[in-house]
Protein backbone atom coordinates (compact mmCIF):
# COMPACT_ATOMS: atom_id res chain seq x y z
CA UNK A 1 0.00 0.00 0.00
CA UNK A 2 0.80 3.41 -0.37
CA UNK A 3 0.49 5.47 2.90
CA UNK A 4 0.58 9.47 3.45
CA UNK A 5 1.27 10.73 6.71
CA UNK A 6 1.28 14.51 7.95
CA UNK A 7 3.69 15.35 10.73
CA UNK A 8 6.96 13.73 11.14
CA UNK A 9 7.00 14.07 14.87
CA UNK A 10 6.90 11.14 17.73
CA UNK A 11 3.72 9.55 16.28
CA UNK A 12 3.94 9.98 12.87
CA UNK A 13 7.87 8.62 12.96
CA UNK A 14 5.88 5.51 15.09
CA UNK A 15 3.20 4.59 12.55
CA UNK A 16 5.66 5.35 9.45
CA UNK A 17 8.54 2.73 10.94
CA UNK A 18 5.33 0.18 12.04
CA UNK A 19 4.24 0.49 7.98
CA UNK A 20 7.88 -0.16 6.97
CA UNK A 21 8.53 -3.19 8.53
CA UNK A 22 5.22 -4.16 6.93
CA UNK A 23 6.61 -3.20 3.33
CA UNK A 24 4.40 -0.39 2.95
CA UNK A 25 5.42 2.83 0.92
CA UNK A 26 5.53 5.78 3.16
CA UNK A 27 6.03 8.82 2.36
CA UNK A 28 5.95 11.55 5.40
CA UNK A 29 5.00 15.50 4.92
CA UNK A 30 6.77 17.56 7.73
CA UNK A 31 6.56 21.26 7.55
CA UNK A 32 9.68 21.83 10.30
CA UNK A 33 13.10 21.59 8.46
CA UNK A 34 14.99 20.47 11.32
CA UNK A 35 12.27 17.70 11.91
CA UNK A 36 12.60 16.81 8.35
CA UNK A 37 16.10 15.80 8.79
CA UNK A 38 15.53 13.54 11.45
CA UNK A 39 13.97 11.52 9.16
CA UNK A 40 15.98 10.69 6.76
CA UNK A 41 17.65 7.65 8.18
CA UNK A 42 14.08 6.19 7.72
CA UNK A 43 13.08 4.43 4.82
CA UNK A 44 10.58 6.89 3.83
CA UNK A 45 10.21 9.67 1.33
CA UNK A 46 10.24 12.97 3.08
CA UNK A 47 8.60 15.78 1.24
CA UNK A 48 9.35 19.14 2.90
CA UNK A 49 6.21 21.19 3.14
CA UNK A 50 2.75 22.08 4.13
CA UNK A 51 -0.04 19.56 4.73
CA UNK A 52 -2.34 21.58 4.03
CA UNK A 53 -1.11 22.59 0.67
CA UNK A 54 -2.70 20.94 -2.61
CA UNK A 55 0.83 21.44 -4.40
CA UNK A 56 2.78 19.35 -1.39
CA UNK A 57 0.23 16.63 -1.09
CA UNK A 58 0.62 16.13 -4.69
CA UNK A 59 4.39 15.71 -4.91
CA UNK A 60 3.67 13.63 -1.43
CA UNK A 61 1.94 11.36 -4.47
CA UNK A 62 -1.92 12.00 -2.94
CA UNK A 63 -3.24 10.81 -6.50
CA UNK A 64 -2.63 7.09 -5.98
CA UNK A 65 -2.51 7.16 -2.09
CA UNK A 66 -4.39 4.09 -0.37
CA UNK A 67 -4.35 5.41 3.46
CA UNK A 68 -3.86 9.27 4.67
CA UNK A 69 -2.59 10.03 8.18
CA UNK A 70 -2.83 13.38 9.63
CA UNK A 71 -1.25 13.13 12.77
CA UNK A 72 0.47 16.56 12.98
CA UNK A 73 0.20 18.52 16.41
CA UNK A 74 -2.22 20.61 15.53
CA UNK A 75 -5.56 19.75 15.22
CA UNK A 76 -7.16 22.37 12.45
CA UNK A 77 -3.86 21.49 10.03
CA UNK A 78 -5.29 17.43 10.05
CA UNK A 79 -8.89 18.05 9.39
CA UNK A 80 -7.86 20.96 6.43
CA UNK A 81 -5.38 18.32 5.16
CA UNK A 82 -7.80 15.62 5.34
CA UNK A 83 -10.10 18.11 2.98
CA UNK A 84 -8.04 18.30 0.53
CA UNK A 85 -6.29 14.79 0.36
CA UNK A 86 -9.92 13.75 -0.56
CA UNK A 87 -10.19 16.20 -3.20
CA UNK A 88 -6.71 15.36 -4.78
CA UNK A 89 -6.58 11.48 -4.24
CA UNK A 90 -8.18 8.56 -5.31
CA UNK A 91 -11.80 8.01 -4.37
CA UNK A 92 -10.85 5.20 -2.33
CA UNK A 93 -8.52 7.04 -0.42
CA UNK A 94 -9.05 6.45 3.53
CA UNK A 95 -8.43 9.38 5.55
CA UNK A 96 -7.22 9.08 9.46
CA UNK A 97 -6.95 12.44 11.37
CA UNK A 98 -5.58 12.52 15.12
CA UNK A 99 -7.37 15.77 16.82
CA UNK A 100 -7.43 16.62 20.56
CA UNK A 101 -10.24 14.88 22.83
CA UNK A 102 -9.82 18.45 25.13
CA UNK A 103 -11.03 20.55 22.36
CA UNK A 104 -14.61 18.83 22.70
CA UNK A 105 -14.80 18.23 26.57
CA UNK A 106 -18.44 19.96 27.81
CA UNK A 107 -20.25 19.80 24.53
CA UNK A 108 -23.60 17.72 24.43
CA UNK A 109 -21.96 15.69 21.90
CA UNK A 110 -18.67 14.75 21.29
CA UNK A 111 -17.03 15.70 17.98
CA UNK A 112 -17.14 12.61 15.63
CA UNK A 113 -15.85 12.00 12.14
CA UNK A 114 -19.55 12.04 10.71
CA UNK A 115 -19.39 15.73 10.88
CA UNK A 116 -17.04 15.77 8.71
CA UNK A 117 -17.32 13.86 5.00
CA UNK A 118 -13.56 14.64 4.18
CA UNK A 119 -12.47 12.54 7.26
CA UNK A 120 -13.06 8.42 7.72
CA UNK A 121 -11.90 8.49 10.98
CA UNK A 122 -10.87 10.46 14.09
CA UNK A 123 -8.42 9.04 16.68
CA UNK A 124 -8.20 11.17 20.08
CA UNK A 125 -5.08 10.60 21.76
CA UNK A 126 -6.49 11.32 25.18
CA UNK A 127 -9.53 9.01 25.14
CA UNK A 128 -7.13 6.67 23.42
CA UNK A 129 -4.47 6.82 26.71
CA UNK A 130 -8.12 6.83 28.58
CA UNK A 131 -9.43 4.11 27.17
CA UNK A 132 -6.03 2.13 27.90
CA UNK A 133 -5.84 2.74 31.57
CA UNK A 134 -9.39 1.79 31.90
CA UNK A 135 -8.98 -1.42 30.88
CA UNK A 136 -5.61 -1.53 32.76
CA UNK A 137 -7.53 -1.00 36.17
CA UNK A 138 -10.15 -3.34 35.61
CA UNK A 139 -7.15 -6.32 35.75
CA UNK A 140 -6.86 -7.36 39.41
CA UNK A 141 -3.38 -8.51 38.83
CA UNK A 142 -0.29 -6.98 38.09
CA UNK A 143 0.17 -6.25 34.72
CA UNK A 144 -1.88 -5.24 31.98
CA UNK A 145 -5.48 -6.32 30.33
CA UNK A 146 -6.40 -5.52 26.76
CA UNK A 147 -10.08 -6.67 25.44
CA UNK A 148 -9.88 -7.94 21.79
CA UNK A 149 -13.10 -8.94 19.31
CA UNK A 150 -15.34 -7.00 21.09
CA UNK A 151 -14.82 -8.15 24.59
CA UNK A 152 -15.03 -11.93 23.66
CA UNK A 153 -11.02 -12.16 23.49
CA UNK A 154 -8.98 -10.82 26.50
CA UNK A 155 -5.01 -10.33 26.49
CA UNK A 156 -3.27 -10.50 30.02
CA UNK A 157 -0.18 -8.66 30.23
CA UNK A 158 0.97 -10.87 33.59
CA UNK A 159 4.35 -10.29 35.35
CA UNK A 160 5.13 -13.60 36.70
CA UNK A 161 6.49 -13.92 40.09
CA UNK A 162 8.84 -16.00 41.49
CA UNK A 163 6.28 -17.98 42.94
CA UNK A 164 4.70 -19.09 39.73
CA UNK A 165 3.85 -22.69 39.06
CA UNK A 166 4.49 -21.07 35.00
CA UNK A 167 8.14 -20.22 35.55
CA UNK A 168 10.99 -22.62 34.99
CA UNK A 169 8.93 -24.95 32.48
CA UNK A 170 8.74 -25.71 29.18
CA UNK A 171 5.80 -24.19 27.45
CA UNK A 172 4.71 -27.43 26.25
CA UNK A 173 4.26 -28.70 30.51
CA UNK A 174 2.98 -25.07 30.82
CA UNK A 175 -0.08 -25.67 29.73
CA UNK A 176 -1.26 -28.21 31.78
CA UNK A 177 -2.04 -26.01 34.28
CA UNK A 178 -3.01 -23.24 31.85
CA UNK A 179 -7.17 -23.34 31.60
CA UNK A 180 -8.11 -24.42 28.67
CA UNK A 181 -9.05 -21.76 26.79
CA UNK A 182 -6.10 -19.97 27.22
CA UNK A 183 -2.52 -19.46 24.99
CA UNK A 184 0.56 -17.89 25.46
CA UNK A 185 1.19 -15.53 22.71
CA UNK A 186 4.54 -13.61 23.59
CA UNK A 187 6.68 -13.64 26.33
CA UNK A 188 8.36 -9.80 26.98
CA UNK A 189 11.58 -10.00 28.45
CA UNK A 190 15.00 -7.94 29.18
CA UNK A 191 15.83 -9.08 25.35
CA UNK A 192 11.90 -7.45 24.26
CA UNK A 193 9.38 -9.55 22.77
CA UNK A 194 9.60 -13.40 21.79
CA UNK A 195 7.13 -15.10 20.23
CA UNK A 196 7.70 -18.58 22.51
CA UNK A 197 7.16 -22.04 20.80
CA UNK A 198 6.92 -25.50 23.14
CA UNK A 199 10.61 -25.71 24.15
CA UNK A 200 10.55 -22.01 25.55
CA UNK A 201 10.52 -21.53 29.22
CA UNK A 202 9.06 -18.17 31.28
CA UNK A 203 11.50 -16.51 33.75
CA UNK A 204 10.70 -14.22 36.70
CA UNK A 205 9.82 -11.07 36.23
CA UNK A 206 9.23 -11.32 32.52
CA UNK A 207 5.68 -10.66 31.12
CA UNK A 208 3.56 -13.63 29.69
CA UNK A 209 1.16 -12.02 27.03
CA UNK A 210 -1.60 -14.37 27.54
CA UNK A 211 -5.08 -14.80 25.29
CA UNK A 212 -7.94 -15.88 26.67
CA UNK A 213 -11.50 -15.68 27.37
CA UNK A 214 -12.41 -13.24 29.97
CA UNK A 215 -14.38 -16.31 32.16
CA UNK A 216 -10.17 -17.06 32.70
CA UNK A 217 -9.19 -14.09 34.54
CA UNK A 218 -9.15 -14.69 37.88
CA UNK A 219 -7.38 -18.17 37.78
CA UNK A 220 -4.37 -16.91 35.53
CA UNK A 221 -3.92 -13.82 37.84
CA UNK A 222 -3.67 -16.58 41.02
CA UNK A 223 -1.05 -18.42 38.47
CA UNK A 224 0.81 -15.20 37.85
CA UNK A 225 2.35 -15.73 41.37
CA UNK A 226 1.67 -11.87 41.91
CA UNK A 227 -0.19 -10.52 44.43
CA UNK A 228 -4.01 -9.84 43.49
CA UNK A 229 -6.64 -7.61 44.10
CA UNK A 230 -9.67 -5.48 43.24
CA UNK A 231 -8.96 -1.84 42.68
CA UNK A 232 -11.89 0.38 44.26
CA UNK A 233 -10.13 3.53 44.68
CA UNK A 234 -7.60 5.52 42.11
CA UNK A 235 -5.49 8.43 42.36
CA UNK A 236 -4.68 10.36 39.47
CA UNK A 237 -1.26 12.64 39.37
CA UNK A 238 -1.50 15.39 36.63
CA UNK A 239 -4.99 16.59 35.27
CA UNK A 240 -3.89 17.61 31.73
CA UNK A 241 -6.51 16.78 29.43
CA UNK A 242 -5.73 13.29 29.44
CA UNK A 243 -6.29 12.74 33.08
CA UNK A 244 -9.47 14.90 32.51
CA UNK A 245 -10.51 12.92 29.89
CA UNK A 246 -9.65 9.47 32.09
CA UNK A 247 -11.30 11.28 35.36
CA UNK A 248 -14.68 11.45 33.49
CA UNK A 249 -14.32 8.23 31.97
CA UNK A 250 -14.02 6.62 35.67
CA UNK A 251 -16.69 8.81 37.01
CA UNK A 252 -18.66 7.05 34.22
CA UNK A 253 -17.84 3.37 35.48
CA UNK A 254 -18.77 4.40 38.69
CA UNK A 255 -15.24 5.28 40.41
CA UNK A 256 -14.96 8.46 42.41
CA UNK A 257 -11.35 9.42 41.41
CA UNK A 258 -8.64 11.52 43.86
CA UNK A 259 -7.14 14.23 41.42
CA UNK A 260 -3.66 16.15 42.30
CA UNK A 261 -3.14 18.98 40.13
CA UNK A 262 -0.41 21.57 40.34
CA UNK A 263 -1.53 24.27 38.79
CA UNK A 264 -4.17 26.00 41.07
CA UNK A 265 -6.48 27.47 38.12
CA UNK A 266 -6.53 23.83 36.19
CA UNK A 267 -7.20 22.79 39.47
CA UNK A 268 -10.21 24.71 40.17
CA UNK A 269 -11.57 24.20 36.29
CA UNK A 270 -11.27 20.58 36.53
CA UNK A 271 -13.28 20.23 39.88
CA UNK A 272 -16.22 22.20 38.30
CA UNK A 273 -16.32 19.26 35.11
CA UNK A 274 -15.27 16.67 37.71
CA UNK A 275 -18.33 16.00 40.35
CA UNK A 276 -17.61 12.73 41.76
CA UNK A 277 -13.84 13.16 42.08
CA UNK A 278 -12.19 15.33 44.81
CA UNK A 279 -9.32 17.28 43.46
CA UNK A 280 -6.88 18.80 45.12
CA UNK A 281 -4.51 21.48 44.29
CA UNK A 282 -0.97 19.80 45.67
CA UNK A 283 2.23 19.05 44.27
CA UNK A 284 2.17 14.87 43.81
CA UNK A 285 6.24 15.43 44.37
CA UNK A 286 6.16 15.97 47.89
CA UNK A 287 6.52 12.91 49.73
CA UNK A 288 4.61 13.74 52.86
CA UNK A 289 1.78 14.46 50.91
CA UNK A 290 1.80 11.92 48.83
CA UNK A 291 2.40 9.67 51.37
CA UNK A 292 -1.02 11.17 53.46
CA UNK A 293 -3.29 11.03 50.38
CA UNK A 294 -2.79 7.88 49.55
CA UNK A 295 -3.06 6.42 53.27
CA UNK A 296 -5.81 8.64 53.81
CA UNK A 297 -7.76 7.92 50.81
CA UNK A 298 -6.75 4.24 50.91
CA UNK A 299 -5.72 4.52 47.71
CA UNK A 300 -5.90 0.87 45.84
CA UNK A 301 -4.38 2.18 42.36
CA UNK A 302 -2.14 5.34 41.48
CA UNK A 303 -2.00 6.92 37.76
CA UNK A 304 0.97 8.77 36.76
CA UNK A 305 -0.26 10.96 33.63
CA UNK A 306 2.50 13.96 33.45
CA UNK A 307 4.23 14.84 30.58
CA UNK A 308 8.19 14.44 31.90
CA UNK A 309 8.83 10.63 31.20
CA UNK A 310 11.32 10.61 34.15
CA UNK A 311 9.09 12.22 37.31
CA UNK A 312 6.40 10.29 36.03
CA UNK A 313 8.44 6.94 36.68
CA UNK A 314 9.83 8.52 39.92
CA UNK A 315 6.70 9.66 41.17
CA UNK A 316 5.18 6.04 40.43
CA UNK A 317 7.94 4.09 41.80
CA UNK A 318 7.23 6.16 45.21
CA UNK A 319 3.48 5.62 44.71
CA UNK A 320 4.38 2.06 44.94
CA UNK A 321 6.69 2.46 47.98
CA UNK A 322 4.44 3.83 49.84
CA UNK A 323 1.40 1.05 49.90
CA UNK A 324 -0.64 1.68 46.23
CA UNK A 325 -1.47 -1.88 45.13
CA UNK A 326 -1.42 -1.13 41.71
CA UNK A 327 0.97 1.76 39.87
CA UNK A 328 -0.13 3.19 35.80
CA UNK A 329 2.64 5.51 34.14
CA UNK A 330 2.28 7.43 30.96
CA UNK A 331 6.17 7.13 29.30
CA UNK A 332 6.89 7.49 25.91
CA UNK A 333 10.71 6.24 26.62
CA UNK A 334 10.39 2.70 25.87
CA UNK A 335 13.73 1.73 27.03
CA UNK A 336 12.34 2.69 30.50
CA UNK A 337 9.59 0.11 30.10
CA UNK A 338 11.15 -2.80 31.09
CA UNK A 339 13.46 -1.65 34.07
CA UNK A 340 10.16 0.41 35.28
CA UNK A 341 8.56 -3.64 35.84
CA UNK A 342 11.36 -4.46 38.35
CA UNK A 343 10.85 -1.61 40.22
CA UNK A 344 7.23 -1.72 40.29
CA UNK A 345 5.53 -0.39 38.07
CA UNK A 346 2.11 -2.64 36.82
CA UNK A 347 2.06 -1.25 33.34
CA UNK A 348 3.33 1.63 31.02
CA UNK A 349 1.32 3.63 28.37
CA UNK A 350 2.86 5.28 25.68
CA UNK A 351 1.17 8.18 23.73
CA UNK A 352 2.53 7.26 20.48
CA UNK A 353 1.46 3.78 20.73
CA UNK A 354 -1.81 4.90 21.77
CA UNK A 355 -2.66 6.42 18.85
CA UNK A 356 -0.86 4.21 16.44
CA UNK A 357 -2.73 1.19 17.68
CA UNK A 358 -6.11 3.57 17.37
CA UNK A 359 -4.94 5.12 13.88
CA UNK A 360 -3.99 1.86 12.79
CA UNK A 361 -6.90 -0.31 14.19
CA UNK A 362 -8.98 2.26 11.25
CA UNK A 363 -6.48 0.77 8.68
CA UNK A 364 -7.51 -2.09 6.55
CA UNK A 365 -4.60 -3.21 5.03
CA UNK A 366 -5.69 -6.41 2.85
CA UNK A 367 -7.16 -9.00 4.78
CA UNK A 368 -6.11 -7.42 7.73
CA UNK A 369 -8.89 -5.94 10.14
CA UNK A 370 -6.84 -4.12 12.79
CA UNK A 371 -3.69 -4.81 14.92
CA UNK A 372 -2.69 -4.23 18.62
CA UNK A 373 0.91 -3.70 18.87
CA UNK A 374 2.58 -5.73 21.75
CA UNK A 375 6.56 -4.93 23.50
CA UNK A 376 8.41 -1.42 23.82
CA UNK A 377 8.82 -1.11 20.21
CA UNK A 378 7.72 -2.38 17.26
CA UNK A 379 8.46 -6.13 18.97
CA UNK A 380 5.56 -7.97 17.57
CA UNK A 381 1.95 -7.56 16.80
CA UNK A 382 -1.40 -9.52 17.39
CA UNK A 383 -3.31 -9.14 13.81
CA UNK A 384 -6.77 -9.95 13.25
CA UNK A 385 -7.18 -11.28 9.93
CA UNK A 386 -10.71 -11.67 7.81
CA UNK A 387 -10.80 -14.72 6.08
CA UNK A 388 -12.20 -13.83 2.61
CA UNK A 389 -15.72 -15.17 1.40
CA UNK A 390 -14.47 -17.61 -1.16
CA UNK A 391 -10.66 -17.92 -0.06
CA UNK A 392 -8.42 -20.54 -1.39
CA UNK A 393 -9.54 -23.94 -1.25
CA UNK A 394 -6.50 -25.75 0.88
CA UNK A 395 -7.65 -22.90 3.04
CA UNK A 396 -11.02 -24.03 4.62
CA UNK A 397 -9.97 -28.13 4.22
CA UNK A 398 -6.50 -28.07 5.83
CA UNK A 399 -5.23 -28.11 9.31
CA UNK A 400 -3.61 -24.91 10.78
CA UNK A 401 -1.18 -27.11 11.22
CA UNK A 402 -0.53 -28.17 7.91
CA UNK A 403 -0.79 -24.38 6.13
CA UNK A 404 2.95 -23.63 6.81
CA UNK A 405 2.77 -20.38 9.08
CA UNK A 406 6.06 -18.94 9.11
CA UNK A 407 8.14 -19.42 12.23
CA UNK A 408 7.62 -16.34 13.91
CA UNK A 409 3.83 -16.43 13.66
CA UNK A 410 1.63 -17.86 16.05
CA UNK A 411 -1.89 -18.65 15.44
CA UNK A 412 -3.91 -17.53 18.73
CA UNK A 413 -7.71 -17.60 18.45
CA UNK A 414 -10.76 -17.71 16.15
CA UNK A 415 -14.01 -15.66 15.71
CA UNK A 416 -16.63 -17.40 14.01
CA UNK A 417 -20.55 -16.67 13.77
CA UNK A 418 -19.78 -14.03 17.02
CA UNK A 419 -17.81 -16.84 19.21
CA UNK A 420 -14.76 -16.57 19.94
CA UNK A 421 -12.17 -20.09 21.06
CA UNK A 422 -8.55 -20.83 20.99
CA UNK A 423 -7.27 -22.28 18.03
CA UNK A 424 -5.37 -25.55 17.87
CA UNK A 425 -3.09 -26.42 14.92
CA UNK A 426 -6.35 -28.81 14.49
CA UNK A 427 -8.09 -26.22 13.90
CA UNK A 428 -9.49 -25.87 9.99
CA UNK A 429 -10.71 -22.38 8.45
CA UNK A 430 -13.90 -21.32 7.43
CA UNK A 431 -15.51 -19.02 5.09
CA UNK A 432 -15.45 -15.11 7.45
CA UNK A 433 -13.61 -16.26 9.97
CA UNK A 434 -11.60 -13.93 11.83
CA UNK A 435 -8.14 -15.14 12.82
CA UNK A 436 -5.92 -13.29 15.17
CA UNK A 437 -2.27 -14.12 14.81
CA UNK A 438 0.73 -13.14 17.02
CA UNK A 439 3.31 -11.82 14.36
CA UNK A 440 7.20 -10.54 14.60
CA UNK A 441 6.95 -7.75 11.86
CA UNK A 442 8.91 -9.80 9.38
CA UNK A 443 6.61 -12.71 9.11
CA UNK A 444 3.42 -10.48 8.42
CA UNK A 445 4.03 -10.34 4.63
CA UNK A 446 4.37 -13.98 4.70
CA UNK A 447 1.33 -14.58 6.85
CA UNK A 448 -0.63 -11.85 4.47
CA UNK A 449 0.33 -14.06 1.20
CA UNK A 450 -0.45 -17.08 3.20
CA UNK A 451 -4.34 -16.35 3.80
CA UNK A 452 -4.74 -14.26 1.03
Amino acid sequence: MYVVIIGGGGVGRFIAEVLIDEAHEVVIVESDPDAAALLQGLDVVVVEGSGVSPRTLQRAGIDRADIFLAVAPVDEINLVACMIAKKYGPPTLKTVAKVKQSHYVGREAAFDADDLDAVDALVQPERAIASIAVDMLRYSGTGELREIAGGRLTLVGMLLGRDSPLVGRPLVEVRQDLPKDCVVVAVHGADGVRIPNGTDCLHHEERAYILTTPTHLTELTILSGQPWYRVNRVLLIGIGNTGLTLAHELEGKGFAPTCLELDAERAERVAARLPKSTVLHADASDPDLLRRVIEDQHIDAVVVLMKDPERSLLLGIFAKSLGAKKVVVRCDKPEYGHLAGKLGVDAIISKKRAVANAALRYVSRGRIESTLLLGDEHDAELIDFRIADAPRIELTTTPLKHLGFPKHALVAAVVRDGAAFIASGDTILRPRDELFVVCAPDAIAAVEGLLA
